[in-house]
C-alpha cells in the first residue's frame, strides 16, 4: 500500500506521538510505503525549523522511511472532469498535495488538515482514501488479539 503524507503529518510525526510511532514502525516492517512530495517535505521542514527547531533531527530520521515522489506542475493527466473538480475544490495551497498523491498512485493520503480536506475524508468514491493518521491506524488495525 502506498501512503502519501501531507506536510502537517510530517511535522506532527517529528514532534512525536503514539500514532506516528505506530505508522513509522509499520512502514519499517514493510506493511506499507510512505511517500511525500518535495513540496510537502519543504513545508514540513520550514515549519519545524521556524516553530520547533529542536525537532529537526527527528524529522530527518523519519524521512529515511519516506520516499520523495516527483513534483508535477501540470495537471493534464487529470483528464477526467470529476478529478479536475476534486482538485479545484481545494484551496490553491492544498492542490499540489492532492495532485502529488494522485500522481504517485497513493491508495491513502494522510493529512491533519481537517479544515480543507474534511469534505474528502473517508469517501470511497475517490481514487484514494483521505484519512487522518488516527483514522488510518483504526482502519488497518488487525482484529483483537492478532499482532500488527
Amino acid at each position: 500500500m502506498r501512503v502519501f503524507l501531507d506536510a502537517n503529518v510530517l511535522f506532527s510525526a517529528a514532534l512525536g506521538g503514539e500514532i506516528f510511532r505506530l505508522i513509522w514502525m509499520l512502514a519499517e516492517q514493510g506493511k506499507f510505503q510512505l511517500l511525500t512530495s518535495p513540496f510537502c517535505w519543504l513545508e514540513a521542514e520550514f515549519n519545524i525549523e521556524r516553530k520547533r527547531p529542536k525537532a529537526t533531527p527527528h524529522l530527518m530520521q523519519l524521512m529515511r522511511w519516506v520516499r520523495l515522489v516527483p513534483e508535477h506542475q501540470e495537471v493534464d493527466y487529470l483528464a477526467q472532469e470529476p478529478l479536475r473538480q476534486l482538485v479545484s475544490s481545494l484551496p490553491e495551497k492544498d492542490r499540489p498535495v492532492l495532485v502529488a498523491a494522485l500522481k504517485a498512485q497513493a491508495q491513502v493520503l494522510l493529512t491533519g488538515d481537517l479544515r480543507h480536506f474534511d469534505s474528502l475524508m473517508g469517501r470511497t468514491d475517490l481514487p484514494l482514501l483521505v484519512l487522518s493518521p488516527r483514522d488510518f491506524i483504526v482502519r488497518i488495525r488487525p482484529p483483537e488479539g492478532e499482532p500488527f
